[in-house]
């Protein structure tokens, strides 16, 4: 993963939840340890500003199938609590990776990250919140609703 996709990465993980302070550390090994979760977060977590909810963002988008992004109302729906640690994530990633299994074998191919946006997307939705940095309309001055573009 080069920087200005971690960057982006961090962009998009921040629009979803609170942002948290780290330690800084050296660079890990990486996703090469997958598909060992724990080891994989581990590593992840030695970068600077990295911590689980960020690994599991970026093992989120590199292996979708083993390890689903690390929301906070994915974890309050699937765990009951938000906490931030190690064995917090491999608890959530577990629940959500048998969730995806059973979905799968009822005819419905799933991921974890897919139960995990399932999930999200039904907490969002139940809220009524609405999600910083990603509508898809912005207003222009005469107060109608246009689509953005992509340049």
């Amino acid at each position: 993963m080069s920087k200005p996709e971690l960057s982006k990465l961090m962009q998009w993980k921040l629009s979803r939840g609170k942002w948290r302070k780290r330690r800084s550390n050296p660079p890990p090994e990486g996703l090469r340890a997958l598909p060992d979760l724990s080891k994989a977060i581990s590593e992840l977590t030695t970068l600077k500003g990295v911590g689980p909810a960020t690994a599991s963002a970026v093992l989120a988008a590199y292996a979708p199938d083993l390890g689903p992004f690390m929301s906070d109302e994915a974890m309050m729906a699937a765990l009951g609590n938000k906490e931030y640690t190690l064995k917090q994530y491999l608890a959530f990633a577990r629940k959500l990776q048998k969730k995806a299994k059973e979905l799968t074998e009822e005819g419905c191919p799933f991921t974890a990250s897919d139960v995990e946006r399932a999930l999200w997307s039904f907490s969002v939705g139940q809220s009524g919140a609405t999600i910083s940095g990603i509508e898809e309309l912005e207003r222009d001055p005469s107060g109608r609703a246009k689509r953005k573009r992509n340049a």
